[in-house]
């Protein structure tokens, strides 16, 4: 799979070695339309006004993570793409014959046999109707496909202080502010999405069973540390956890707000 890393070259397609909190959000809003019978929309047709379509607000999407033992690494290979910035062909749902202008680039590939994803609400209403996402899949980032196999029960955290390697991401700005010397970890730009006004939805099921549009306004850039493997350096941190799950408030804020 590959979740192109942006801005970058155009004539090296790099990828995260994990799946970006707003491509999760999008994958499983779409596995919720194909849940009800609906019909996946495309979101290149109008360039202009390109639609969203991502969880509601209320369900934060956290990205999602290779699970132990079954990272396999990045791989790198060369292979005909785009020419321009503008040339969507690769990134449209529904692939049509296009006498497009390609050429070599350099392309990346996350390889991995399973992958963990989070998704969190401060409300228990309405998580159950991710039950309903397992058995479906579809195309998961700029190249790949996924499906969801197991989608377990809620499970409560608490909030607490600990010092633990995270569950996800974590923005680069919520360690630099604790004064902790950063190591063991990758660096990584990101993008969250932001959020329109009068964004927040009273139905569970209103933005994610539906085809409804998702109220953005395009997308915000950050910094987040990535803890890829155990080093001696695990950073201490506000999070809300279980005692094996370590997700950081500061990511929850941070995609919500």
């Amino acid at each position: 799979m590959t979740f192109r890393i942006l801005p970058g070259s155009i004539l090296n397609i790099a990828t995260y070695p994990f799946v970006p909190p707003t491509t999760l959000s999008g994958f499983l809003r779409r596995l919720g339309m194909l849940s009800v019978g609906l019909e996946i929309p495309e979101t290149r047709i109008n360039k202009d006004d390109p639609p969203f379509y991502a969880l509601p607000r209320h369900y934060v999407a956290l990205g999602a993570y290779p699970s132990l033992n079954s990272w396999r690494g990045v791989h790198k290979t060369y292979r005909k793409g785009m020419r321009e910035f503008n040339h969507d062909v690769f990134s449209r749902l529904y692939v049509e014959k296009d006498k497009a202008n390609f050429q070599l680039h350099t392309w990346e590939y996350l390889i991995v046999e399973e992958l963990t994803g989070y998704v969190v609400s401060e409300s228990l209403q309405g998580l159950e109707h991710f039950q309903d996402l397992e058995t479906y899949g579809c195309k998961l980032g700029k190249e790949g496909f996924a499906v969801v196999t197991e989608v377990f029960t809620p499970i409560e955290l608490k909030r607490e202080t600990v010092t633990a390697y995270p569950s996800t991401i974590v923005p680069m700005e919520a360690l630099l502010q604790s004064s902790q010397f950063v190591g063991g970890c990758d660096i990584y730009n990101l993008y969250r999405y932001n959020w329109s006004a009068g964004s927040e939805i009273d139905s569970e099921t209103e933005g994610f069973l539906d085809t409804n549009r998702t109220p953005v306004d395009g997308f915000i850039p950050f910094v987040a540390a990535y803890y890829s493997k155990v080093v001696n350096s695990a950073p201490t941190f506000d999070c809300y956890t279980d005692g094996e799950i370590y997700i950081p408030v500061s990511l929850v804020n941070l995609l919500r707000d």
